[in-house]
């Protein structure tokens, strides 16, 4: 689409000013296949938390028929030992008591039924708002490679420009004698820390540097003076502080040189930016940034809606947690009143009687009762093991789903951002997931690894207030001519845990 809007860009053209900074990246992963990646590790959660909700639900169902045939075992032994006066007022709290819990779980089944209909319609709901932020994502990156392409027509229509022509002889005249002259301020700060090492470790020169000795700084008189200038005149000090203060002072000369080399470079390379910048205005019109900004427009508005969805799902899945491992109120009132029913002294004694007498009919209710209990009570140690399970499911994929939004406002899934190592997208998912790493580790070990790359409309981008707002050398008036150090990748300003995050 954009390029049957804009013919003039059907062929890709490599920038040679950028080329080798686009070899410094190696094989790294875009960020684009990064978050990708983190979202299908929070749809394969998501799928194991279903997984386990249902289990629960198994089980919990298993553990309420048990409650329910109990009662109605109790009720049968009451019959069978009505001709006992203990078993007075059992048989109708029994069916009272079955009446009231078949009702409370009744309920319960409504309210999760229609639990699990939010929560699947909140799921489709975030599904879509992903799917139509990666079609915002393919949308933007074509607008993106045709303005670099719109950049590199302008730059190519600047040279038949004397005045551009020499603003960039310039620069590049500028941009090598700034690496010439870090070099040079490198190799004199390691020959310092070389030299340096004679003087710093024996123990007299450093004694007279410290107090100033031949200088104004120093101040002993007397004895101590004297004394100072026995020591001075012993180890050759004075020549020998000369040449360390001269060792000392060259360092901080050649910085200082290249900082004023530095702030003449960005003003080369601004001026050259601006004149770029123009052009790229000029040939672009009012089309290319309209439909640009539109799109970052939708693209914002997605991301909160995304958010909004996820914290919908969150609350939700949470609701329906509790009702699958059976924390709910319901389910808590139903456990507590056969409880009370079962540790009241008739049901005890109908017990105790089913033991004492002969009757075959009242020891086959009891030995019922028996298996009942053993199956409560395996059904309680399978629901305590498969909830400690589904609540760390829960977490990792909460944890996940806001390191996704962090990585959305970061803007770190943009065509420009990449991630060196490539582990970030694989090594550290699965180590969080294991719980070797924290989000907040798996978080500032992204921000380390990801690096904006260069390209051509980066000045027009930052003239447009278009994100991100970062170029591969740290920001704007930088222009990318290749002098500075890779050191100095820049990354994002958001810290782990803000607006939203942990």
């Amino acid at each position: 689409m954009v390029e049957q809007q804009y013919p003039h860009m059907s062929q890709q053209i490599i920038d040679p000013r950028i080329q080798s900074a686009a070899n410094m990246f190696g094989n790294a992963t875009s960020g684009r296949d990064t978050l990708a990646n983190i979202e299908q590790t929070i749809e394969d959660l998501r799928a194991k938390e279903r997984a386990l909700q249902v289990e629960l639900e198994v089980i919990n169902t298993t553990r309420s028929n048990c409650i329910e045939q109990r009662l109605t075992a109790y009720r049968e032994l009451a019959e069978v030992r009505a001709r006992h006066a203990i078993s007075d007022g059992v048989i109708d709290e029994a069916d009272r008591l079955s009446t009231r819990v078949a009702s409370l779980l009744i309920a319960r089944q409504k309210t999760m039924a229609d639990l699990k209909q939010r929560l699947a319609k909140s799921d489709d709901t975030r599904a879509t708002l992903i799917r139509a932020r990666q079609a915002l994502a393919d949308r933007i990156e074509q607008l993106e490679v045709a303005l670099d392409r719109l950049a590199l027509e302008a730059r190519e229509a600047l040279t038949n420009n004397p005045d551009y022509r020499q603003e960039l002889e310039a620069a590049e005249k500028a941009a090598a004698t700034h690496t010439k002259a870090t070099e040079k301020a490198a190799r004199s700060a390691t020959d310092r820390l070389n030299k340096g090492r004679a003087y710093e470790t024996d123990p007299l020169f450093m004694y007279l540097w410290r107090r100033g000795h031949s200088t104004s700084a120093y101040k002993s008189s007397g004895f101590v003076r004297w004394l100072d200038g026995i020591i001075a005149h012993h180890i050759g000090y004075h020549d020998a502080r000369a040449d360390y203060a001269v060792l000392n002072e060259i360092p901080v000369r050649l910085k200082a040189h290249v900082d004023a080399l530095s702030i003449d470079l960005r003003t080369k390379r601004t001026a050259i930016e601006s004149r770029e910048t123009k052009k790229i205005r000029e040939i672009a019109g009012a089309d290319m940034p309209g439909q640009l900004r539109e799109a970052r427009t939708a693209e914002t508005q997605n991301q909160q809606a995304v958010e909004q969805a996820a914290a919908e799902l969150s609350d939700l899945s949470e609701q329906l947690n509790k009702y699958a491992e059976g924390q709910d109120a319901a389910f808590a009132k139903a456990v507590e009143m056969s409880a009370e029913f079962l540790g009241q002294e008739r049901t005890t004694r109908l017990m105790q009687l089913a033991r004492e007498t002969q009757s075959p009919t009242d020891d086959e209710i009891a030995l019922r009762i028996a298996r009942l209990d053993t199956d409560i009570a395996k059904a309680v140690g399978d629901i305590e093991n498969k909830t400690q399970d589904l609540e760390k499911l829960f977490d990792k994929r909460d944890e996940l789903v806001r390191i996704a939004a962090n990585f959305r406002r970061a803007h770190y899934d943009d065509p420009a951002s990449i991630f060196r190592g490539g582990d970030v997208g694989t090594i550290l998912l699965q180590e969080l997931l294991r719980g070797v790493i924290t989000g907040a580790d798996y978080w500032a070990r992204t921000r380390r690894s990801q690096s904006w790359r260069q390209r051509p409309a980066d000045p027009y981008r930052r003239s447009e207030n278009f994100p991100p707002f970062d170029d591969l050398f740290g920001g704007s008036g930088s222009g990318g001519w290749g002098s500075d150090s890779g050191d100095s990748w820049s990354h994002g300003d958001d810290d782990f845990g803000t607006d939203g995050g942990f």
